[in-house]
């Protein structure tokens, strides 16, 4: 069997991203840094999984194929209602990376509504609405180049279980769920306001008193 070559060498504190090929993190992408070349492995800081103590970054040691540099839209989202970059766009049938726990993970657009995609996972089979700024086009790594993914729209089109009635239904939930969200910090915005006016109104009082 042909040895395994190095597609790119990564030295210390280079930015990378680890592919997750083990049971339930299969098509899952995670950004690191480089600590140590360790020739046919790295050893590696990821940045958003961190230990059970919540503070430290994890450490791990994984090997070289599993090792690419980092995606070219890497930027991740700010928070969970980012609506920075709301006007991406993804089409039927596209191959993406959603951003969840921590992660990127690949999946299929489904379909879209209202600044939302619905993402299916073919190695979960898990189907779910992201915001489109939690999403980046899926790029396959190969040769030192940068691939577009597949587009899987024939398979989602032949697949009687992508039902536009789910699909609208999976939208919609999401829709609303972000809808009372959206409500809930507006209320506590405004909690927060009248509290601080109210302070306020106090100090100046004893102020005048004094």
């Amino acid at each position: 069997m042909e040895a395994f070559r190095m597609e790119r060498f990564f030295e210390r504190d280079n930015e990378i991203e680890v592919t997750g090929k083990e049971k339930g993190f299969l098509g899952s992408y995670y950004a690191a840094r480089v600590i140590a070349n360790m020739g046919d492995n790295y050893v590696v800081e990821y940045k958003e999984l961190l230990e059970d103590d919540e503070r430290t970054h994890c450490k791990e040691t994984v090997m070289a194929h599993d090792v690419r540099p980092p995606h070219p839209n890497q930027t991740l989202p700010s928070g969970p209602r980012d609506y920075s970059s709301a006007k991406k766009k993804f089409g039927f049938g596209e191959q993406v990376d959603a951003y969840d726990n921590d992660g990127w993970w690949v999946g299929i657009v489904t379909g879209k509504k209202g600044g939302f995609c619905t993402v299916f996972f073919e190695t979960t089979w898990d189907h779910i609405a992201y915001p489109v700024t939690h999403l980046r086009p899926h790029l396959e790594w190969r040769n030192g180049r940068w691939f577009p993914g597949k587009n899987r729209g024939r398979f989602v089109a032949e697949n009687s279980y992508f039902s536009h009635e789910l699909v609208e239904c999976i939208l919609d939930e999401k829709i609303e769920q972000e809808k009372v969200k959206k409500s809930e910090v507006q209320r506590d915005h405004e909690h927060h306001r009248m509290q601080s006016g109210w302070e306020l109104k106090i100090v100046q009082s004893r102020t005048v008193w004094a």
